[in-house]
C-alpha cells in the first residue's frame, strides 16, 4: 500500500489532545502521508455523519476521564462504521493512570468494525488545572512530543503493511467496574461542582452552550446540568470573557493523597507507545 490517507479523529476539551494531534499531523505530512484532523469535541460535531470513505486508516485521540475515554465518546464510537479499516489510538492523561481506556476503547472500535494496530498514552496538564491545580502544568514537553512523532511514524508503518491486529488483554477488575458504571445513576459522586458563570462581564457569545461536549451548559442561566455535565472543563477553557469557573473542587493535595501519589511520582511518568500485546497495569 502507498502511504495511506489518515483521518485524525479527536476529542480535546482543554487543548492537550489537540496539541498532540497537531504534532502527529505534522509528522505524517513530513513523511508524505495525507492527514485530515476531524474534531468531534462538541455535541454538534458528533451529530454530523462521519464517513471514512477516502481514508485508508484512522488515528483516534481522546483524553482519559476517571479511567475511561469521555462517556460521550464511548456512547458515540459504536455508531460509526469502520468498514474494516486499520486504526490506532492514543490517550492523554493528567498523571494518574489511563486506567481501562486502552482496552475499553479497543472493544468499542472492534464493535464498530475497526482493526486496531497500535496505541499510545501521552502526558499532559490535568484538566482540573483550570480550577487552580498545578498538576503537570509543564506537560506536554518536547520529550512527550518526540514520542508522539515516533507514534505517527510507527502508525504509517503499521497501516502500510498487513500486520496482525493488536490484542489487548482484559485488565484486572474491568468487568466489575464496567458493571458498576452501567448500573450507576447519571449523576455520580464527584470531587467538583459543575462549572457555572460566576462573574459579571459575560458578552453572551453562547460558546459555552453551543460547544459543550455533552450539551450540558445553559448560557441563559449560566449553569451546567449536573445530570449530563462530564467535567471536561471545555466551557471554562473556551470562554473568551473568563466568566466561567468551578466554584468547588477537591484540593490538589487531597487528590494526590487519595491515590497515594506524589508530585515527583507524577512528574517521573513518561509518554509511551504500546505496539505489542499488552496487559494493563495499575
Amino acid at each position: 500500500m502507498a502511504d495511506p490517507r489518515v483521518a485524525l479523529v479527536y476529542f480535546s476539551a482543554t487543548n492537550v489532545t489537540h496539541s498532540y494531534i497537531q504534532t502527529i499531523q505534522d509528522e505524517l505530512l513530513q513523511r508524505g502521508c495525507a492527514a485530515q484532523p476531524l474534531n468531534v469535541t462538541t455535541l454538534e460535531d458528533r451529530r454530523k455523519p462521519l464517513s471514512f470513505d477516502g481514508f485508508e486508516a484512522v488515528i483516534f485521540g481522546f483524553p482519559v476521564f476517571s479511567n475511561f475515554a469521555p462517556s460521550v465518546i464511548n456512547e458515540w464510537l459504536p455508531t460509526l462504521n469502520g468498514q474494516g479499516k486499520k486504526c490506532a489510538t492514543f490517550f492523554t492523561y493528567g498523571g494518574r493512570t489511563t486506567g481501562y481506556a486502552h482496552f475499553h476503547t479497543s472493544m468499542l472500535l472492534k464493535q464498530a468494525d475497526f482493526r486496531l494496530h497500535l496505541t499510545a498514552e501521552f502526558l499532559g496538564r490535568h484538566s482540573f488545572n483550570v480550577g487552580g491545580w498545578k498538576v503537570l502544568s509543564d506537560r506536554p514537553d518536547e520529550e512527550d512530543f518526540r514520542i508522539a512523532r515516533e507514534f505517527a511514524a510507527l502508525a504509517i508503518e503499521r497501516f502500510s503493511r498487513d500486520n496482525p491486529v493488536l490484542q489487548l488483554q482484559k485488565p484486572f477488575g474491568y468487568p466489575q467496574v464496567l458493571a458498576e458504571l452501567e448500573s450507576a445513576p447519571k449523576a455520580k459522586e464527584r470531587h467538583w461542582t459543575n462549572p457555572l458563570r460566576s462573574t459579571n462581564g459575560c458578552s453572551m457569545c453562547l460558546d459555552c452552550e453551543t460547544a459543550c461536549p455533552a450539551g450540558a451548559f445553559d448560557a441563559a442561566t449560566g449553569l451546567s446540568d449536573p445530570q449530563t455535565c462530564i467535567g471536561c472543563m471545555h466551557c471554562v477553557t473556551i470562554c473568551p470573557d473568563k466568566t466561567i469557573d468551578v466554584p468547588h473542587m477537591i484540593l490538589e493535595k487531597a487528590f494526590l493523597s487519595n491515590w497515594n501519589l506524589t508530585e515527583e511520582m507524577i512528574g517521573a511518568k513518561k509518554s509511551r507507545i504500546i505496539a505489542q500485546s499488552w496487559q494493563a497495569a495499575f
